[in-house]
């Protein structure tokens, strides 16, 4: 955002603004005019190259941040360029052509006999091909207003997650809306400001997914340790470091069940028939319930689960699977069922 100094500066005016020339895109610093009366008004630097020894400026230098951010900068002489490059200067309707020095760029006008008047200012421009200095009456530059709002962040809450695990959907971004001033510099000020360009993007928020369901894990996460105590109860372990509890555990006979025929793709729960889905005896186990099934020889792990689907009668627990060879491959196996809490 263009600023002015607050700094009193005798018989001149300090002008500090974000400046560029129509058609550059660039970064832009002003400085404060020259130490004499004849001299201009107004010296406005862009570049988009490292050619300006900054660190040298004297008084008060802004600098962009790439946003139109100003940043404060203190130093020591005049702005010197860098020598051996091509320069054009535009004075009067005259052009004139000749190779930097290790100067200033009040000696490099001063060599070419340019002398700008209390109302002109001095434009420069460092380009690829070289740096093109235009003394004027007028400029018009470009101010570059950007305005930031912040992200939300949303939760979508899901029951069949465990209550731990958290994943994003979606990452977030800040909406920026950017304002593009067309401004007309006549006698170092500010005579005409327009609006010029709007571009509005709208910010999008972070969308988590999160479990709700407490005591739980996902039908694949490892185990590292299951813990029993006397009374029949105890832990299991994950990999993740989480710890579930488990309320007993019984021996059940293990059958496995896929779609197709007359099994459809809804449990009797209402829900969809997935990995992590099994079907009880309801007279031997509620539905709704959560366990984790491993076979009795520790040869096959079903993993976290729960009771949603029916279909089987007395002490068996069918088990969900993708496809019929997974189904046949399993067969009929006694397996170990923790009833969690």
């Amino acid at each position: 955002m263009f600023e002015r100094s607050k700094k009193a500066a005798s018989n001149l005016k300090r002008l500090i603004a974000v400046a560029a020339v129509p058609a550059l895109s660039v970064l832009a610093i002003s400085l404060s005019p020259h130490p004499s009366n004849a001299d201009a008004h107004a010296l406005y630097v862009v570049s988009d190259e490292s050619y300006l020894r900054v660190d040298e400026v004297a008084g008060d230098v802004f600098l962009t941040d790439g946003s139109a951010s100003l940043v404060s900068r203190q130093g020591g002489s005049e702005l010197a360029l860098a020598s051996g490059r091509t320069v054009t200067v535009t004075h009067q309707d005259l052009t004139f052509s000749t190779v930097s020095r290790q100067e200033t760029v009040t000696e490099l006008l001063a060599r070419l006999d340019v002398r700008p008047s209390p109302l002109e200012m001095v434009s420069v421009a460092i380009l690829d091909n070289g740096i093109e200095i235009i003394v004027n009456s007028e400029f018009v530059f470009y101010e570059h207003i950007t305005n930031t709002t912040e992200h939300e962040t949303v939760y979508q809450y899901n029951d069949k997650l465990p209550d731990w695990q958290e994943n994003v959907l979606q990452e977030g971004r800040d909406g920026e809306r950017r304002e593009v001033y067309e401004v007309i510099y006549q006698d170092g000020e500010e005579t005409a400001r327009q609006l010029i360009d709007v571009v509005d993007t709208p910010a999008e928020p972070t969308i988590i997914e999160k479990g709700t369901r407490a005591n739980f894990a996902n039908n694949g996460d490892e185990v590292s340790a299951i813990n029993t105590n006397a009374d029949g109860s105890g832990t299991i372990t994950l990999d993740n470091g989480q710890t579930l509890t488990f309320s007993s555990s019984r021996t059940m006979k293990g059958t496995a069940y896929t779609t197709g025929g007359k099994v459809g793709t809804r449990t009797a729960s209402g829900t969809q028939v997935r990995v992590g889905v099994v079907a009880v005896d309801r007279s031997v186990m509620p539905l709704g319930t959560k366990v984790y099934v491993v076979s009795n020889d520790g040869s096959y792990v079903y993993g976290f689960a729960v009771a949603e689907d029916t279909g089987v009668r007395g002490n068996i627990i069918d088990l969900y699977m993708d496809t019929y060879n997974e189904c046949i491959q399993f067969g009929v196996r006694d397996c170990t069922v923790y009833i969690l809490d």
